[in-house]
């Protein structure tokens, strides 16, 4: 795991190390075309800084394998320009070795072995491989032997570089633990005179309070003497009005129960009426049963009386069949002269007889219409009757009716009044316990009034405590203003 604070220098190596490979490739090329005639192939020197932008174009696609980029160009692009560009005699190309020793330093700064043995990997490695693929290249900058000095000054560099990121990392990690433990103390010590001060604040805000409050104490229990003397007046003043309540509550339970008694009669009362009307609502059904009976047996006679009618009719229609057959029995009576004069007589009598039914007919008949006219009059006074009583039938029902309604509504009110009763009866308890409590609470108050006279004397002797307090939170706020003046200073 890298170290915090060689991780925060690894983009400012970035920087170093993209700002010297685009300086050697653009003063490289440069010397080469100048000083050594260079043509169209030295342009490779241009190649390492290419890759240099480009990688620096990419550092936020790359991350940390930014700086592995940035190790490898120069060996790689060293080991190409060595192997292709290299075609004169000239000390001008020795200083590619240098270049590689001048990267391998600048990779010190970075404190990452694994980076160092990349970079030493691929320098032996790409350059070994290009001096055999390419070895005229290789063999104009340095003798085999030269290259084998080289190789080893090489290792011996990488070996150092190794040595001093070693050493540099556990010197960084020492400090980092030191600057930890420092930080943490002096969190530590932050915290404890935050607390302090805290402390002291609320110390004092405390002492403030509890001097304030033992003011208002003092003040309160003076009130609450006055007020207890005064609830203890009022006090007895209720128990005086509580005992007469309560020889107003025997006279209100007498009311009650008289009220009770006469309500449970008047609900007897309406029961009975309750029956007599019943009792009479059945009586008139039954008359009109017996009324409607009635005019069906009337009607009946009306019906007979229309017989009768008829046979009279049919009687009276034979007296003059038979009144005229006399008269023709006389007329040939008269015509039989002598012989017929017997018949004549009997004839005459048929008529008479003929005429005295007739007669007869006619008064039976006066006496049917008479008779037909009371039935008829018998009829509608049975009627109108039928409907008067239909009507009597109809207020008796309402009657009974709202007889019905005032019993129930007897029945709510003789509950109410039991319940009534019963919650006197409570009530009277309550009074007999508010009674009782009272007592005890004029006793209570009466020993209160002392405790405040104590109260009174603590709150004193507590307002010259909190004052001390006050003091001593006035010196821990001074110690911890030096204390922050003295981290402030350390830091």
């Amino acid at each position: 795991m890298q170290l915090k604070s060689m991780k925060n220098e690894e983009k400012l190596v970035n920087n170093i190390m993209f700002i010297y490979i685009l300086g050697v490739a653009v003063s490289g090329w440069a010397f080469v075309m100048i000083f050594l005639n260079g043509g169209l192939r030295e342009c490779i020197f241009l190649l390492s800084g290419v890759s240099a932008i480009l990688t620096k174009l990419s550092e936020k696609q790359l991350g940390s394998r930014t700086k592995y980029i940035y190790a490898c160009i120069p060996p790689v692009i060293g080991a190409i320009t060595a192997a292709v560009s290299n075609t004169n005699d000239s000390a001008g190309y020795v200083c590619i070795t240098h270049y590689y020793f001048v990267a391998t330093l600048l990779l010190v700064p970075y404190y990452n072995q694994k980076l160092l043995k990349v970079s030493t990997v691929v320098t032996i490695v790409v350059n070994t491989g290009m001096m055999l693929v390419f070895p005229a290249g290789f063999l104009k900058l340095h003798k085999p032997i030269g290259w084998l000095f080289t190789g080893i000054v090489y290792i011996i560099l990488y070996v150092a570089c190794c040595f001093i990121t070693h050493r540099a990392t556990k010197l960084f990690s020492i400090v980092e633990e030191k600057e930890h433990e420092v930080e943490n103390v002096l969190e530590s010590v932050q915290m404890l005179s935050n607390k302090l001060f805290t402390a002291g604040a609320s110390l004092s805000q405390v002492s403030e309070n509890e001097s304030s409050a033992a003011e208002e104490l003092a003040a309160t229990s003076e009130s609450l003497v006055a007020n207890s003397n005064l609830l203890s007046s009022k006090t007895d003043e209720s128990m005086n009005n509580l005992g007469e309540l309560s020889k107003w509550e025997s006279v209100v339970a007498d009311n009650l129960e008289k009220v009770e008694t006469a309500s449970r009669d008047l609900l007897d009362k309406s029961m009975e009426n309750e029956k007599l009307l019943n009792d009479l609502h059945q009586i008139n059904g039954e008359v009109s049963e017996s009324i409607k009976l009635t005019t069906d047996t009337a009607q009946k006679l009306s019906d007979a009386v229309q017989e009768i009618d008829v046979t009279l009719s049919l009687i009276s229609d034979i007296s003059s069949s038979t009144n005229l057959l006399a008269l023709n029995a006389s007329i040939e009576a008269a015509r039989a002269g002598e012989a017929g004069r017997g018949f004549a007589v009997v004839a005459t009598e048929v008529g008479n007889l003929a005429n005295s039914t007739q007669e007869s007919l006619n008064v039976v008949e006066s006496v049917i219409d008479r008779v037909q006219e009371n039935v008829r009059e018998i009829t509608r006074q049975i009627e109108e009757n039928f409907l008067k009583l239909n009507t009597q039938n109809e207020h008796f029902a309402n009657v009974f009716k709202s007889m019905q309604d005032m019993t129930a509504l007897l029945n709510a009110s003789v509950d109410a009044i039991g319940t009534m009763g019963e919650t006197y009866s409570k009530q009277a308890e309550v009074i007999e316990k508010t009674v009782s409590i009272n007592q005890a609470i004029a006793e209570s108050i009466r020993n209160e009034n002392g405790q405040f006279s104590s109260i009174n004397a603590m709150a004193e002797s507590n307002a010259n405590d909190t004052t001390q307090v006050a003091a001593q939170a006035s010196a821990i706020n001074e110690m911890v203003d030096e204390m922050s003046r003295i981290l402030k200073r350390e830091e």
